[in-house]
């Protein structure tokens, strides 16, 4: 996978449970929109598709995080909207995000006690900090003495316990991902994909192609020179030791393997944002 690390400018309101990374590791050409990054507050490395924060499910319903302030905080919407109340704290309502709920009452004699009226709205003290942990928002208003709502984190991704390497589906995707540049090894010397391809293909530090194959070293070389195939991650290459006719030059056979996946030392130019300019 092609990625590119971007230090982070976001000036982002607060969310929960969250502290926003330093850097991304952001996709580009057939990876874009996935970004990669430490999730601090889960002590994993993250790789996401599109949303680089956790969405929150009420009552089996996902409400995705927009990242626009409300009384400081983010917000999430879907069906009905989580938002930080000045008057009530965090709340799930089905108007508008930093709307104030209502909540009346009044003593009904009849009865002998208080009957609630007002908006239907939900709050909680504090929204869930870990996946799979559900919690309970308490109804106020006209939704006092209904049942409870359920209230979870909930986040498509992949995740991994290093940086780079293979990262695992969780949170109801699968399959795997990777993140950082296939590194091999071989006779005591390592060989690093190259970023992006020229003329087509792919560099592999001392190994490359040329005049129609895979070769290490250059080709008619008097001290002579390996041939093989492109490096694979599923299977190991052999390069043989190659000589001009006649040449009493001698070498070993190089068997290459792949070993990890590392941060390549290429660097490019990114852009961070715009604004506009009033005359």
């Amino acid at each position: 996978m092609s990625f590119q690390y971007v230090p982070s400018l976001l000036r982002l309101p607060k969310i929960p449970n969250y502290t926003p990374p330093n850097g991304f590791w952001c996709g580009l050409g057939e990876d874009k929109g996935f970004y990669a990054f430490y999730m601090s507050n889960w002590s994993r490395y993250i790789m996401t598709d599109t949303e680089f924060c956790y969405s929150l499910e009420v009552d089996g319903s996902v409400l995705t995080p927009v990242y626009s302030s409300v009384n400081g905080y983010i917000f999430w919407r879907g069906n009905g909207c989580v938002y930080y109340s000045r008057d009530w704290g965090w709340v799930w309502c089905d108007v508008f995000p930093g709307y104030e709920p209502i909540e009346e009452s009044e003593y009904d004699s009849e009865k002998e006690e208080r009957v609630y009226s007002g908006d239907s709205f939900y709050t909680i003290g504090q929204l869930p900090y870990e996946e799979g942990k559900e919690k309970e928002m308490t109804g106020r208003g006209s939704a006092r003495d209904k049942d409870k709502k359920t209230i979870k984190v909930v986040w498509k991704r992949w995740e991994s316990n290093t940086e780079f390497g293979k990262y695992e589906g969780k949170g109801g995707v699968s399959g795997e991902k990777y993140l950082g540049l296939p590194r091999f090894s071989g006779n005591g010397a390592y060989y690093i994909r190259s970023f992006a391809k020229e003329k087509g293909y792919y560099k592999y530090g001392a190994i490359h192609f040329a005049d129609g194959k895979w070769v290490i070293g250059e080709i008619g070389s008097s001290g002579g020179w390996h041939e093989g195939n492109e490096p694979s991650k599923d299977k190991s290459v052999t390069f043989k030791f190659c000589v001009n006719k006649g040449s009493e030059a001698k070498g070993e056979d190089i068997t290459i393997s792949h070993r990890d996946y590392v941060k390549g030392d290429e660097t490019a130019p990114v852009f961070l944002g715009e604004a506009s300019i009033w005359r």
